[in-house]
C-alpha cells in the first residue's frame, strides 16, 4: 500500500506544472474567489508562486510560495475606497477614483523586493503558466517576461475591453457594463446611455488610462509588448458568474463561468454566536456591508434612520460593525466586528440579509436561501442588486435618499411575504445545480491549458478582426454601393430610352399629321 501511495506521488509530481499566480486586488471578498484555486492547485501537485495581499499562510502547503502584498492595503484605503459611496458621485467619478486606487496598487506591489526579485530573474525563473486576475492589464505583463500561456480569472463580471479580449459578444443593450445602475429590461433611455457609455468607456480607456498603464508597465518589465496585445493572447477566462445572478448570453468556449468557488462546507458557529441565533425565535436580520464599505464611517444622517428603523422592528439584529462601540445602539441590535457569514447565514432562524450588494455576499445568501435586501455603494453593487429585484429575489433602497418608512416597509415586505423566499429557493437550485463543483469545473480547465500548451485551438477568430470587418461595414458599404450603382445605371438607361421613346413619338406626329400632294405653304 505504501509503495503504491509513493508511486502516485511520484506520477503526480512528475506531471506538476510551475504556476505563477498574479492577484493584485487588496480585498478580501475579491482574494477568496482565488484562494480556493491556488491551494487545489498546491495540493495537486504543481508547485505554485502567488502574489497575493491575502495570502493563506498555511504550513502544510509545501508546494506553495506566498508573497505577501498586504501592505498594499494601506495604498488602498489612502483612496478612502470605504467611503467611496458614502457620498453621491457619478459613474465617471467613481471609475476615476478606483482607476487611481488600482494604478497607485499596481505601482507599490510592483516596486516590493521580492517581486523586485521574481522579475529580476526571470531569464532563469521558469513557468509553465500565468494565472493572473483578468481586470487590471498592468499585471498582464508577467506573461510577456516569462513567455508562457495565461488564464484569466475574475471575481467580477467582465468589462468591455476583457470581453473583447476573448471575443466575446458584449451587446450594450443586453449586456451593459457592470458599473451602471441596472442590468436587464433595459429602457430605450437605460439603453442609450449603456450605449455611448461603453463607446466613451473604450474611448477614454484608449486615450487617458492605456498609456498610464503602459508606462507602468514599461517602467517594471522593460520593453514588452502593448498590454492589449498580451490580453488577447489569453488562453481562458475563468469568471465568477452564474445564471442566478448573470443575464444569459452567447460564450465563446473560451469563457468558463464558476458559482460560488468560495463557498465552504458548513461548519459549526461559536458556541455565544449559535446560543444568540438559537434563542432568537423571533427571528434574526443579519446586517453587513462586505468589506470594502465601513459601517463606522457612513454619514450620521443616514445611521439615525438605520438605527431608528431597527428599532421599531420585531425582529433581532445582528450588525458586522468595525468598532466595539455603537452610540445610541437599539437593544435589539447586536454588533460584532467579524462574524462567519457563511455558516450564520445558513441558519435557520436567520430571516433577512441586508448587504451592500457585492457578488460574493449575493452567492452566499442564494446559497444559503436568505432573503435579500441590498444597499448598493458602489462598483457592480448597482448592477448586481437591479438584477436581483427585476428578477423578484429581492429589494433595494437607495443609500442617499431612503427614508425610515421606506426602509421599515421593505423589510416587512421581505420577512412576511413568501413569494421572496420562494425565488430565492429558485435561484439557488439554479445556481448549485452543475455537473461538478465550481472548484473542480475551474481547476480542470487550468490544467487543461498546460495540458495543451496554451489550449490556442480554444481562441475565437474574431479576436483579430478589426471592427470594421467583425460587423461587416465593408460588406455592407460594397452591398450598398452595389445596389446604388445598379439603380445608377438603371436611371440612366432608362432615362435614355424615355428620351428616346420621345424622340420617337415627335417623329411618329409628324409623319402623321403629312398630307401628300398638298402644299403646306398657304
Amino acid at each position: 500500500m505504501f509503495a503504491l501511495l509513493l508511486w502516485c506521488t511520484l506520477i503526480s509530481a512528475g506531471y506538476g506544472a510551475r504556476i505563477l499566480g498574479v492577484f493584485m486586488t487588496p480585498s478580501y471578498s475579491h482574494q477568496v474567489v482565488f484562494q480556493p484555486i491556488w491551494k487545489e492547485l498546491s495540493l495537486r501537485g504543481h508547485e505554485v508562486t502567488v502574489l497575493t495581499p491575502n495570502p493563506l499562510n498555511d504550513p502544510t502547503l509545501t508546494n506553495l510560495t506566498e508573497i505577501d502584498l498586504s501592505f498594499s492595503y494601506k495604498t488602498w484605503d489612502n483612496y478612502s475606497i470605504a467611503t467611496l459611496g458614502s457620498k453621491e458621485h457619478s459613474t465617471s467619478e467613481e471609475l476615476k477614483k478606483l482607476t487611481e486606487a488600482y494604478l497607485a496598487v499596481t505601482e507599490v506591489q510592483l516596486s516590493h523586493p521580492e517581486v523586485q526579485e521574481l522579475i529580476s530573474n526571470k531569464t532563469s525563473q521558469q513557468f509553465d503558466l500565468i494565472l493572473v486576475e483578468f481586470l487590471w492589464p498592468v499585471m498582464y505583463g508577467f506573461k510577456d517576461i516569462f513567455k508562457c500561456p495565461m488564464v484569466g480569472i475574475s471575481s467580477l463580471p467582465l468589462t468591455t475591453t476583457a470581453n473583447e479580449a476573448i471575443g466575446n459578444p458584449n451587446h450594450p443593450a443586453l449586456e451593459p457594463e457592470f458599473t451602471l445602475p441596472y442590468s436587464m429590461n433595459l429602457s430605450f433611455r437605460q439603453r442609450v446611455i449603456s450605449t455611448i457609455f461603453k463607446v466613451l468607456f473604450k474611448v477614454s480607456a484608449q486615450i487617458s488610462l492605456r498609456p498610464k498603464m503602459e508606462r507602468i508597465s514599461q517602467k517594471f518589465f522593460g520593453n514588452i509588448r502593448r498590454l492589449e496585445v498580451i490580453a488577447k493572447e489569453v488562453s481562458l477566462v475563468i469568471v465568477n458568474s452564474n445564471l442566478a445572478l448573470q443575464n444569459v448570453k452567447p460564450l465563446v468556449p473560451a469563457y468558463v463561468d464558476i458559482s460560488g468557488i468560495h463557498i465552504k462546507e458548513k461548519k459549526p458557529l461559536p458556541k455565544d454566536l449559535e446560543k444568540y441565533l438559537d434563542n432568537a425565535k423571533e427571528g434574526v436580520i443579519y446586517f453587513s456591508l462586505g468589506s470594502n464599505v465601513k459601517s463606522e464611517l457612513l454619514p450620521k444622517e443616514q445611521m439615525d434612520k438605520i438605527m431608528n428603523t431597527f428599532a421599531k422592528l420585531p425582529y433581532k439584529v445582528l450588525w458586522k460593525f468595525e468598532n466595539e462601540h455603537l452610540p445610541n445602539k437599539p437593544k435589539n441590535v447586536e454588533i460584532r466586528k467579524w462574524l462567519p457569514q457563511q455558516d450564520l447565514l445558513r441558519h435557520p432562524n436567520i430571516k433577512l440579509f441586508i448587504t451592500q450588494g457585492g457578488l460574493q455576499s449575493l452567492d452566499e445568501a442564494i446559497h444559503s436561501q436568505v432573503p435579500i435586501l441590498t444597499i448598493p455603494f458602489f462598483g457592480d453593487q448597482r448592477y448586481n442588486s437591479h438584477h436581483l429585484v427585476e428578477n423578484g429575489a429581492g429589494l433595494s433602497i437607495d443609500f442617499h435618499s431612503f427614508t425610515q418608512e421606506e426602509f421599515k416597509e421593505k423589510i416587512v415586505e421581505l420577512t412576511n411575504n413568501p413569494k421572496y423566499k420562494e425565488k430565492i429557493i429558485k435561484l439557488s437550485k439554479i445556481a448549485s445545480d452543475q455537473p461538478m463543483s465550481a472548484l473542480e469545473k475551474a481547476v480542470w480547465w487550468i490544467e487543461y491549458v498546460i495540458r495543451h500548451d496554451g489550449a490556442e485551438h480554444l481562441r475565437y477568430a474574431a479576436i483579430d478582426m478589426p471592427l470594421y470587418q467583425y460587423f461587416l461595414l465593408d460588406v455592407i458599404a460594397f452591398i450598398v454601393a452595389a445596389v446604388a450603382l445598379i439603380f445608377y445605371i438603371l436611371l440612366r438607361i432608362f432615362k435614355h430610352v424615355v428620351l428616346v421613346y420621345n424622340i420617337f413619338r415627335r417623329l411618329l406626329k409628324s409623319f402623321s399629321t403629312f398630307t401628300p400632294g398638298k402644299s403646306h405653304v398657304e
